[in-house]
């Protein structure tokens, strides 16, 4: 999976969203459920923006993780990638998003789709880590 953009967050704005009260009962309403408490999404997604950035990527290569296709990631990148994370990666000059691996002491990054085969991080590669991927944005249909 590819990053086709980069976008620096930034924090002029906060954006917060009224709580309601949900649920699973069929039939009814939000009307009359929407009480005092506010969630500031830019405090709950993104604690610390100097810290962050958000990529927007393609590609279906991480559809096990379920990252999709023109879906945003809300990228840390500070926190330190350990086995199992899911990373932006420069890899020879690409941004990419993989699942990063330490395997026998040796680094891979791994796709969530069988389609992919793993990539082994040796000296050959010109490799860096950006970011650990903390959160993603989709547009519901």
């Amino acid at each position: 999976m590819k990053v086709t953009k980069i976008i620096k967050i930034d924090n002029k704005f906060s954006f917060e969203a009224p709580v309601f009260k949900a649920s699973t009962k069929l039939n009814k309403s939000l009307n009359g459920k929407i009480n005092s408490e506010r969630i500031d999404l830019n405090s709950l997604l993104i604690p610390n923006p100097e810290n962050y950035f958000l990529v927007k990527v393609n590609g279906d290569s991480m559809i096990g993780s379920k990252i999709l296709d023109g879906d945003i990631l809300v990228v840390d990148k500070t926190q330190k990638a350990k086995d199992n994370s899911i990373v932006i990666s420069s890899l020879n000059g690409e941004l990419t998003v993989k699942t990063f691996k330490i395997i026998d002491g040796e680094k891979y990054l791994v796709s969530s789709n069988e389609k992919f085969l793993p990539i082994e991080i040796s000296n050959f590669y010109n490799f860096e880590i950006q970011g650990v991927v903390k959160h993603v944005i989709r547009e519901q249909e």
